[in-house]
């Protein structure tokens, strides 16, 4: 997402929340909303918190109910559960899921990140993420970094221009009532 988020002006990151206290470096309003569990609970009974699960049998995850920017492109990171909440809500939603290249990488990935005691349980989860994984738009294979990051370069593209073209045929077809 940083790399994205640098090369790419019009992309904007939706800010997420979590329970957990924010791990070396970490940015409180980039990489989440670091908040007390009385505070998520609190925004999530006030309705400012759209989808939220615990992970991990031990912190709240949720997403803000307003995602989008004014004339910027949004990107979340969601697990299927959010992804499909969203998908239902917005027509505009275009989901991307990344996959690891194996189950061995997966688990190096998650130890370099940081120290974890619940190993066996954020394995469990990435392998229930993957088995919702027909269920994006898009699936890419994140095994070579840059090769990954261009390839979701390319799906922001097309989504784009698919957009622009359904943006001027909704043009085209007003005008043509007016004129009928």
């Amino acid at each position: 997402m940083r790399a994205l988020l640098e090369r790419d002006a019009e992309l904007s990151k939706v800010v997420t929340y979590t329970t957990r206290p924010p791990r070396d470096g970490e940015i409180d309003g980039f990489d989440y909303r670091f908040v007390s569990l009385p505070e998520f609970k609190q925004m999530v009974e006030d309705g400012r918190v759209y989808e939220h699960e615990r992970v991990y049998q031990d912190y709240y995850y949720g997403s803000p109910r307003d995602l989008f920017v004014e004339g910027r492109d949004g990107i979340i990171e969601l697990d299927y559960k959010g992804q499909m909440k969203y998908q239902s809500r917005h027509d505009s939603v275009v989901s991307l899921f990344l996959l690891p290249p194996d189950l061995q990488e997966l688990k190096r990935r998650i130890l370099a990140r940081s120290e974890v005691s619940n190993l066996d349980a954020r394995l469990a989860n990435a392998i229930e993420q993957m088995r919702h994984a027909q269920s994006y738009d898009y699936v890419v294979k994140n095994d070579d970094f840059e090769a990954c990051l261009a390839a979701v370069e390319r799906i922001i593209q097309v989504e784009r221009i698919r957009r622009q073209g359904r943006m001027h045929l909704q043009v085209m077809a007003k005008e043509i009532a007016m004129n009928a």
